[in-house]
């Protein structure tokens, strides 16, 4: 019975309430959530491998530090006096504190401590409560004319807020109590920092149960949001489900963009799409719409497909007794018809191809960004073989084109079966 629920909870891949176990891993039910815990409790007894936190149980094993090398930082200062100050990085992998500081005694700083500490945190995802840390950390680097820090960062405040929407903590002393952690001492920034590094993997733990719950697994959009409702970043996927809860995963923080989204998010919204075509259709207005900063960033987008940049290609996707054709001209969605299998060409079909690819006036796409046209040339790269398509290119002519087409929309089972590279 305990293997049949851990195997559940590893399979959900994040905290679940106790009436929802018992109901779907064990087919008991519960009148309430008291009782499910109650039960729940009674059944598991003493067994390490799980805990209950926050109302929600989890695996033991999950709650351990992220694969991700992280570096904590802390600082104390007074107000009245900003040039005494405290402080310490503390780098988990290494089991090492790396404190600096100026007391009231010293007549001249010597910035050796302080220049070892930025050593040690660098190439480490950096974290600290608040922006002010960060702001008063580059200014000290700044003093003793080391370079500012430009790595990343994670504010914990703000990934407390996401957990805790309702009682945000006000500082690592409330996160410590609302986590069931030790508190940290407060006059010790290498205590606080320790704390913050132990903290980080409890936070990340529980930000699925408050984002990720009744996510559907169909193809669609996801729209991630700031505090302020800002779209952040943008993004498609055939499985929503399995894309989103990707980004709440210890492996994703080693990626650049997984961390830039984690430093700002605090919603999450899903529009589903009948395909993946659809939804790929759907990301490009939504960013063209929003412009969201982490889409746009150089290194999001800067990796063009290695077919397709500039194609003119013909995409067919079966739907039911009908096939999707999408006309992609010169490496961007240019215009789409529905056309029934099994039956002769379509006239209009035949005309709106001549229009958008060899007519005198060609309906060239309006607007078209290099970032769009490489969406779309890394779309047809990794799905190639996957894809039914016609390079209108190689055909030659329209009246070729035209003489093809009718042996791929003729037979809906040819078209199902096998897939067409050109």
């Amino acid at each position: 019975m305990h293997d049949r629920i851990a195997g559940y909870l590893e399979q959900a891949g994040r905290p679940m309430p106790a009436g929802q176990i018992l109901r779907e891993a064990l087919n008991i039910l519960s009148p309430n959530a008291a009782a499910a815990d109650r039960v729940l409790k009674g059944i598991l007894g003493s067994d390490p491998r799980f805990r209950r936190q926050h109302g929600l149980w989890l695996l033991a094993a999950r709650a351990a530090p992220p694969a991700v090398e992280v570096a904590a930082l802390s600082l104390r200062w007074n107000a009245a006096h900003p040039l005494i100050f405290q402080g310490a990085i503390h780098v988990p992998a290494l089991r090492a504190s790396f404190p600096f500081e100026r007391t009231p005694a010293a007549v001249c700083f010597d910035g050796g401590l302080l220049r070892e500490a930025r050593r040690q945190a660098e190439n480490h995802l950096l974290l600290v409560w608040d922006q002010s840390q960060l702001r008063r950390w580059n200014a000290l680097l700044h003093s003793c004319g080391l370079p500012a820090w430009e790595g990343d960062s994670m504010h914990l405040n703000a990934l407390a807020g996401r957990v805790f929407p309702h009682s945000p903590p006000k500082s690592p002393e409330g996160l410590a109590s609302l986590l069931g952690l030790a508190l940290p001492d407060a006059e010790s920034p290498a205590a606080a920092a320790r704390f913050l590094a132990s903290a980080f993997p409890s936070l990340l733990e529980l930000v699925p149960a408050d984002l990720l719950a009744g996510l559907p697994e169909s193809p669609g959009v996801y729209l991630m949001r700031n505090r302020a409702g800002e779209v952040i970043y943008v993004g498609k996927s055939h499985n929503l489900r399995r894309r989103v809860r990707s980004y709440f995963t210890r492996r994703a923080l080693k990626d650049a963009k997984a961390v830039r989204i984690h430093s700002h998010l605090h919603s999450i919204e899903v529009l589903t799409c009948a395909t993946e075509i659809e939804a790929l259709l759907l990301e490009m207005r939504m960013i063209r719409d929003f412009r969201p900063t982490i889409n746009l960033q150089v290194e999001i987008h800067e990796r063009k497909g290695r077919y397709g940049t500039k194609a003119n290609l013909l995409l067919l996707v079966p739907a039911g007794d009908a096939v999707e054709i999408y006309m992609i001209r010169e490496g961007a969605f240019a215009a789409r018809m529905s056309v029934p299998l099994g039956r002769s060409l379509p006239r209009k079909l035949a005309t709106r191809i001549r229009t958008v690819y060899f007519g005198r006036r060609r309906r060239n796409p309006a607007g078209i960004e290099d970032w769009e046209a490489g969406i779309v040339a890394q779309f047809i790269s990794s799905h190639r073989k996957h894809l039914n398509l016609i390079d209108v290119d190689e055909t030659g002519s329209c009246e070729e084109l035209l003489r093809v087409l009718p042996s791929y929309l003729g037979d809906p089972a040819r078209l199902r079966s096998k897939v067409y590279y050109r």
